[in-house]
């Protein structure tokens, strides 16, 4: 027998009533310390091995992407605004993080980051790009300030092989409404918009998670 009556569902725990949205931010919580635990268990010769045959299939299509593009990139752009901090004390923190390196600090920004290696020069990171993990190799460059962005800083990401698979530019100012944050990414023109877009999400999730943790080590 079918209804048409909607599904409503109420949780009362030791006489206290608590909404869907409470029992979804205790399960929010819960997912990211399991896997977090899973994470740390891993470690990062064993999640290198496991996702290899995810990585090697992202390798190949960016090497198609490339060709078909021709020397052509994509720009898409994140920005946020973050009110009870500034810019030097989030750098000061994210920065020490990456400079530590704070492994824990730098996979618990995003679900979908799966391996964060900073401990060179160059960043060694796991993290889904489309629809799959890629594995690539970040190296930070300094970049000139503008007027409207005192502090920038370039990036480039290359495959294995050396190949550059992708561009990023993070620019911080501090303003009278908060911190702002301009998160810029380059993909190849060829690849598919879900590139983009899927990292706009993928920015806006993982420096969100960084300001908060941020904000709650200053002193």
């Amino acid at each position: 027998m079918t209804t048409t009556t909607p599904l409503r569902v109420r949780t009362d725990i030791d006489g206290v009533r608590h909404d869907r949205a409470a029992v979804l931010g205790w399960e929010l919580e819960r997912g990211r310390a399991a896997l977090r635990l899973l994470k740390q268990r891993l470690g990062d010769d064993l999640t290198r091995a496991l996702l290899a045959p995810d990585t090697a299939a992202a390798d190949a299509a960016m090497a198609g992407w490339l060709r078909a593009s021709g020397g052509r990139w994509r720009a898409a752009v994140t920005e946020l605004t973050a009110t009870g901090i500034d810019a030097a004390t989030f750098l000061a923190w994210w920065q020490g993080r990456l400079h530590a390196p704070d492994r824990a600090a730098l996979l618990a920004a995003n679900p979908e980051h799966y391996l964060a290696d900073s401990t060179g020069d160059t960043v060694e990171i796991v993290e889904t790009v489309g629809g799959g993990p890629l594995r690539f190799f970040l190296r930070f460059h300094p970049t000139p300030a503008t007027p409207r962005y005192p502090v920038r800083i370039g990036g480039t990401g290359h495959l294995a092989d050396g190949s550059e698979a992708l561009r990023v530019m993070h620019e911080f100012a501090d303003s009278p409404e908060g911190l702002r944050i301009r998160l810029t990414v380059e993909f190849p023109a060829a690849a598919p918009a879900e590139l983009s877009t899927g990292h706009q999400w993928h920015f806006a999730c993982e420096f969100a998670n960084w300001l908060e943790a941020a904000a709650g080590e200053a002193p």
